[in-house]
């Protein structure tokens, strides 16, 4: 190995020596000649002159006509996905051992240091090749499903009022290529098709499994908005309510014919409230908390002495009082609508 070496550093020597008296014989020519020009009174000078040697060393040439030698440092390059390879180059900076080295950087490739840093013995330098390249692909557009509520269909029941379809559309990406491996990709362009069909499905909003201890036939028309609030009622209609009242629920009867406490006789759907609580006149829907029980839609037409007795807020309007018995007291939600 060390004959290796001194074989080399001889190689070197004799090689600036040759090149040094090639470049001394054009220096002294040139000197000869700017002389010569002196004295014809023309301005002539030898200009900076570096000449690199095949072993990597370089003489440059000055007006004084001296001769500086720059030494060759080897170095290690390695381009792309290639091995490590041994260069010599002069000493100088990373951008001119690539130039030396007759290596070429492309428009995106890079370098792992600085081009304006110094080379040195056994210096490393990594090129990266970096390019970018795009791929085109068709895909399915998937559809998007809109929900639709209908007091058809019982809770839990869904229908499909319209079929959905897939679409297409064409997607452009663009793979960032790192020494020959994709590193990085990007969606780079969308441009659709065909659109896809959205589709509908119905979701039933009807409840079962209710019951009504007995039939309240009071209905009125509610609008489904203009209140803070909507719910479903049993029919499964969407209604908008103004506020929510909860609390305990009794129930009294009264013998047909009489009247309550706003002048109308007492019915099924008439309900005793605080009036300071719920006015007279207010439409209500009432039910229990887990739904499972409704007396339904009921107008606020009376009162009685439980608003100062006790912590119930409504008393709800049997004709039997074996009715009354088997509601006994419970809580319930009283929706007011208006």
């Amino acid at each position: 190995m060390a004959n290796t070496e001194n074989q080399r550093s001889a190689v070197k020597i004799i090689t600036a020596v040759a090149a040094a008296a090639i470049v001394w014989t054009s220096v002294f020519s040139v000197s000869a000649q700017a002389i010569s020009d002196e004295n014809s009174h023309t301005d002539t000078q030898v200009s900076d002159e570096l000449l690199v040697l095949p072993n990597g060393d370089a003489i440059v040439s000055n007006e004084t006509a001296e001769l500086d030698i720059v030494p060759a440092v080897t170095v290690d390059i390695k381009v792309g996905a290639k091995a490590y390879k041994s260069y010599d180059v002069p000493r100088s900076t990373v951008k001119d051992a690539l130039e030396h080295a007759n290596i070429k950087l492309g428009e995106y490739d890079t370098v792992d240091q600085s081009l304006k840093a110094k080379v040195t013995e056994n210096t490393k330098i990594k090129v990266n090749r970096v390019s970018f390249k795009k791929v085109t692909k068709t895909k399915k557009v998937m559809y998007k499903t809109k929900k639709k509520k209908t007091a058809a269909l019982y809770e839990g029941e869904t229908k499909v009022e319209v079929k959905g379809k897939k679409g297409t559309k064409e997607v452009t990406y663009t793979n960032k290529i790192v020494n020959g491996k994709v590193t990085k990709t990007i969606v780079s362009g969308t441009k659709i098709i065909k659109k896809s069909k959205k589709k509908v499905l119905l979701v039933g909003t009807k409840r079962k499994g209710y019951s009504m201890l007995v039939n309240n036939p009071t209905s009125f028309k509610t609008k489904s908005s203009g209140g803070i609030g909507t719910f479903y009622d049993h029919n499964g209609k969407k209604v908008a309510y103004k506020k929510i009242v909860s609390g305990p629920a009794t129930a009294y009867s009264a013998e047909v014919g009489m009247y309550t406490a706003v002048g109308s006789r007492v019915k099924i759907g008439g309900v005793a409230v605080n009036p300071r609580q719920i006015p007279y006149g207010s439409k209500v829907y009432i039910e229990t908390p887990d739904k499972k029980l409704v007396y339904g839609y009921a107008v606020a037409n009376d009162t009685g002495g439980f608003v100062y007795t006790s912590s119930t807020v409504v008393d709800l309007f049997y004709p039997l009082e074996s009715t009354c018995n088997t509601w006994g007291r419970r809580n319930v939600n009283i929706y007011v609508l208006a």
